[in-house]
């Protein structure tokens, strides 16, 4: 009897682990969905794809790394502002907005745009190494040519792998573009 109660307890558990997991997935799919507009076209589904795909041409960054850096840093929020003061869409810190000559963060248009140049620098900094570029973007490129590769920041590490699932994940919404496929 006591044998069968611990069965009966093990599969209750079993049951309410599968039914968490199952609604954790769909509450993911809620929150990613929310930034996945129905305004038609492939790569017009993703929030602010206009923009993005634009600034990406005049750059000619892959618009799925723009996109994912914006869901990054900023969940697509143009008034995001960190605790760092970085701000905008790409977060961009103040410093770097002086460089790119940022006049106002909080524009989208000009925020992206300033932050496909930042973006295009440093692939061309790194030889065209996707990876090195977003952790120069989190961590800075002296930290990434210090470190000959990502640096061993933990927080730079979740980036990278944060940024670059995006960037796979975004790749079937923008179907044109250099590294797009």
């Amino acid at each position: 009897c006591a044998h069968y109660l611990y069965n009966m307890k093990n599969k209750r558990r079993k049951i309410l682990f599968n039914v968490g997991f199952i609604a954790l997935i769909y509450a993911l799919f809620f929150c990613y969905g929310r930034f996945i507009a129905v305004d038609g076209g492939v790569s017009s589904g993703v929030r602010f794809s206009s923009l993005i795909t634009r600034s990406a041409a005049t750059y000619d960054v892959p618009p799925a790394l723009v996109a994912a850096v914006i869901h990054a840093e900023s969940n697509f929020n143009p008034k995001a502002l960190s605790n760092k003061g970085a701000r905008g869409l790409m977060q961009i810190t103040g410093g770097t907005a002086r460089y790119l000559r940022l006049k106002n963060s909080h524009d989208p248009e000009q925020n992206v745009l300033a932050g496909c140049k930042y973006l295009r620098e440093l692939i061309d900094l790194f030889n065209g190494n996707i990876m090195l570029a977003v952790a120069a973007y989190n961590a800075g490129p002296g930290a990434v040519n210090r470190y000959d590769g990502v640096p061993p920041y933990k927080e730079t590490r979740e980036y990278v792998k944060k940024v670059l699932g995006f960037f796979n994940i975004y790749r079937q919404f923008f179907t044109s573009g250099p590294l797009a496929s």
